[in-house]
């Protein structure tokens, strides 16, 4: 044992392809060696379906029960050589035998079970292509499953990390409380398609070496994988690598990689193939996900922003419904406080500080104490409480509101005409003061009972090109 492990594999270096059959690595491991793999990629080869390479492999001649005894006995030994916070995804599908669909997916899951694994997810992957036949009871398939299954409750899963924005719905911008500041979290149709023959390479570019496999992974979708569920440094293993599409993806990214497979051929078009590809990919790969990053970080100062500015808007509309009072407002203050977010109020999902003056109309019947009573309560009720802010609720007189202008020593952006996403101006003192004396002027700046909003929030859609959706677009042309 020892003699094996020292000649063939050192767990002390990892980036190795090793010609190995999957049952037989546990050979390879010294004892009660202490459990290393981070994260699980792989699809098993199909029962008696395709002969890759003249060597010995899982599922080719094999009876079906044998075929799975040998898939059991494989991730029975990854289960005992990855971490509890390990993730493991599985690439299958289902098959057709006798005029009969075999359900391969669910008697594999079965066996993972058995040994341990918990099933955790169903990903559809759409492949956008595939062999073109087809057969009575049976349309052409495009897709597959990926089965994903974790060691324990322990397990990493970075979703923030592949939330998407360009599929974020148009409402977002009228309907910010309704929507994530950290963008979409994809859902469980990935559509990625398969490299296509003569895409990866040709005899002519690599002499006898062609990428030939039946089904190669999509590069983008191992980064998907990799980033969805592990960290640098981690340890992501196939333990049917195929031409190794995985591993190249992973040791970009910075994770150690291991991977066996019984073909020498693939280790061989692994080096020389497959590597040199996923080093040119891996650029675009990375230039979509840092798009991808700015996108979310301009969403969610845009999200942030708009909450801050659509809440007095709808707590007054509101207000005014359940009042049955025209006016009882001449305008508010929004403003956005300095604050640090503590742990509890993150997982609350809490997105910051924010301070409401609402500018009560002198010729309104109404007690300073009955509407701030009013306000505090239904701002601690839905709809409102949604929007993630912690809130400060006052309600001022005109001439509080004129000292608060003046010791806020702040930009201040009016934002008039019930219009909450695009800021008017920065308004001077003079214009401030004309706004909430001059009953003709306040009006200009009214919509039906929404009065004129005042905020050190500063938003302008046409700041946001990258992000907004085409409605918007159009209206600020």
């Amino acid at each position: 044992m020892t003699k094996a492990y020292n000649t063939t594999l050192d767990l002390n270096q990892f980036n190795q392809y090793l010609t190995c059959n999957s049952k037989k690595f546990k050979e390879l491991i010294p004892d009660n060696y202490p459990p290393f793999i981070d994260l699980i990629v792989t699809s098993p080869p199909y029962w008696d379906m395709k002969e890759y390479g003249k060597v010995e492999q899982t599922g080719y001649k094999q009876s079906y029960e044998d075929y799975l005894n040998d898939i059991e006995i494989t991730f029975a030994t990854l289960y005992k050589l990855s971490k509890e916070t390990a993730t493991l995804y599985v690439n299958i599908d289902t098959l057709k035998r006798n005029g009969k669909l075999i359900r391969l997916p669910d008697d594999i899951a079965k066996r993972l079970e058995n040994v341990g694994w918990i099933h955790k997810d169903i990903i559809i992957w759409d492949k956008g292509k595939t062999l073109p036949w087809s057969h009575k009871g049976q349309m052409r398939n495009t897709f597959e499953y990926i089965y994903m299954f974790v060691k324990s409750e322990n397990y990493k899963y970075y979703i923030e990390r592949i939330k998407t924005v360009d599929k974020l719905k148009e409402w977002w911008v009228d309907y910010p409380e309704r929507y994530s500041p950290e963008g979409k979290v994809p859902d469980n149709i990935w559509r990625f398609t398969i490299p296509t023959q003569g895409s990866w390479g040709t005899k002519k570019n690599f002499g006898d070496l062609e990428f030939k496999h039946a089904c190669p992974f999509p590069p983008d979708m191992m980064a998907r994988l990799i980033k969805l569920s592990s960290d640098e440094g981690d340890v992501v293993f196939d333990p049917y690598a195929g031409t190794g599409i995985l591993l190249a993806v992973a040791e970009k990214l910075n994770r150690r990689y291991l991977g066996l497979d019984t073909n020498p051929e693939y280790k061989e078009i692994f080096e020389r193939v497959t590597k040199p590809l996923i080093n040119k990919q891996i650029i675009a790969i990375n230039q979509t996900y840092e798009q991808e990053e700015n996108k979310k970080r301009l969403l969610n100062e845009a999200i942030n922003k708009l909450r801050i500015l659509k809440f007095p808007k709808a707590i007054i509309k509101a207000f005014i419904k359940e009042q049955n009072q025209e006016f009882p407002f001449i305008g508010v203050f929004a403003l956005s406080e300095h604050y640090q977010l503590d742990e509890s109020e993150i997982a609350l999902k809490k997105i910051g500080l924010a301070s409401y003056y609402f500018i009560l109309n002198p010729i309104a019947d109404l007690y300073h104490e009955d509407v701030y009573n009013i306000l505090r309560e239904m701002s601690n009720n839905a709809p409102f409480s949604k929007y993630g802010l912690i809130l400060n609720i006052y309600v001022i007189t005109v001439d509080e509101a004129i000292q608060l202008y003046q010791d806020l020593n702040q930009n201040i952006y009016l934002y008039g005409n019930a219009v909450v996403n695009d800021a008017m101006f920065c308004i001077s003192f003079v214009e401030f003061l004309e706004i909430i004396q001059n009953e003709l002027i306040n009006k200009k700046y009214c919509y039906k009972g929404i009065p004129p909003i005042f905020s050190n929030v500063e938003i302008t859609l046409s700041n946001y090109e990258d992000i907004l959706p085409d409605k918007y677009k159009k209206r600020n042309d």
